[in-house]
């Protein structure tokens, strides 16, 4: 064997090597992917067992408190033993005269359970069939009634026809004793009196109760400003007159970022952030039964507006200001020894004043110094160099400036 054909040989042995591995590996791989998939069904078969035997638990403890409320599976002393609770309670317990109570023979239903069928006659007034109800409804017992039919009979009695079902379990006791299976007030949510009020409060002759109407208000505010709205519903129609309506608030449908209470129908509502916000409110009325509806409400949250620039009030007007040069007069000119005195008669002092040339002289508007005078005019010379020109027998504030006239002739 040549050098050739030796590499040929060993080549071909480590195809079929590498061939027999690769199919190994294969296989290796499909058989872990099938113990997974198996592990998978187990788990799941796994999961379906212990569902079905907490299901199972369960169903066998509710089996076992339905078997305490049972009659006893006894038929004979079942239909008895019920039928003579029924006579106690109406008559003897009840007052009720001219009771005719009935029943039909037992049933077997599906070969789960007896079913036992009662039939009630009797007339009698809304209160005492109301204790009948609440103490029948309250009986720890597999009972119920089927049909109960009421209708007026006089002034203040009612005709009732009512049909019972009570249930037998083939697991109970044979015989039970009803007297001693207590009442249970959480099977109707309601003490004897809430109970009585809320058969009294119904028509029962009467239209069925209808749900309310309520139309939310649409509520507009700005961040961080409390709104307040008082909320208005209506009973129902024809209904409002002799129902009342309460008002809740739905706390898990109000935004985290929004605050909204409600006291009895008031709303009060803020957001410290600008949004729309939907929440909901209900309302429910006090019929029987009780009818309640949800509306959703809406708020929207606006910016503060900018505010409004203070607007500037003109300052009031000054008081007029009074010229005492009205009341000071140049009356006349006087020589005294070479000296020539100009008198102003100063009425608001009652004096006159007697000042000589050059004398400073300050009343009123005119201010300046006694420049010159004469029998017809006073002259006086004011701090900007303007001479004022007072005719004799005239008030000071007369005086005309002679300067300011000098200058508008030169103008051209």
């Amino acid at each position: 064997m040549n050098a050739r054909e030796k590499k040929l040989l060993l080549f071909l042995i480590v195809a079929v090597v590498a061939g027999g591995l690769l199919t190994g590996t294969n296989r290796y791989l499909d058989h872990l992917d099938s113990l997974r998939g198996d592990l998978e069904t187990a788990e799941q078969d796994r999961n379906t067992f212990d569902a079905d035997t907490l299901a199972a638990d369960i169903f066998s403890e509710m089996i076992d408190d339905y078997e305490l409320m049972s009659l006893g599976s006894d038929q004979n002393h079942a239909l008895a033993s019920y039928k003579s609770w029924l006579i106690n309670l109406l008559e003897t317990e009840l007052g009720l005269e001219d009771v005719r109570i009935t029943n039909e023979p037992s049933r077997e239903v599906e070969n789960q359970y007896f079913r036992h069928t009662f039939g009630i006659n009797c007339e009698s007034d809304l209160k005492t069939l109301t204790e009948f109800l609440y103490q029948f409804e309250t009986k720890r017992i597999l009972h119920r009634i089927k049909d109960l039919a009421v209708s007026p009979k006089g002034y203040d009695q009612l005709q009732v026809r009512i049909v019972i079902e009570a249930i037998s379990l083939p697991g109970a006791n044979s015989q039970i004793d009803i007297t001693k299976i207590e009442h249970d007030a959480s099977l109707v949510n309601a003490t004897k009196e809430e109970y009585w009020e809320r058969i009294s409060n119904r028509n029962f002759f009467g239209p069925e109760n209808k749900t309310p109407t309520f139309t939310p208000p649409p509520i507009a505010t700005t961040v961080g400003r409390s709104e307040t709205r008082t909320l208005t519903a209506s009973a129902g129609a024809n209904e409002q007159n002799l129902q009342s309506v309460t008002y809740d608030l739905d706390v898990d449908s109000v935004p985290s970022n929004f605050v909204a209470t409600l006291n009895g129908n008031r709303l009060t509502v803020s957001s410290d952030e600008v949004g729309r916000y939907e929440f909901n409110v209900k309302v429910t009325d006090n019929g029987l039964p009780a009818k309640t509806i949800t509306k959703k409400m809406a708020v929207t949250v606006s910016e503060k507006p900018e505010p409004k620039p203070p607007t500037k009030r003109p300052d009031p007007p000054k008081p007029p200001i009074f010229n005492v040069a009205q009341l000071a007069f140049f009356t006349s000119t006087v020589q005294v020894n070479d000296r020539v005195e100009v008198w102003i008669h100063r009425r608001d002092l009652g004096e006159i004043l007697k000042l000589p040339i050059g004398a400073n002289v300050e009343i009123g508007t005119i201010k300046g110094k006694i420049h010159g005078v004469n029998q017809r005019y006073l002259t006086i010379l004011t701090a900007e160099n303007e001479l004022l020109e007072i005719r004799a027998g005239k008030a000071l504030s007369t005086a005309v400036n002679v300067t300011a006239q000098a200058e508008s002739l030169l103008l051209p």
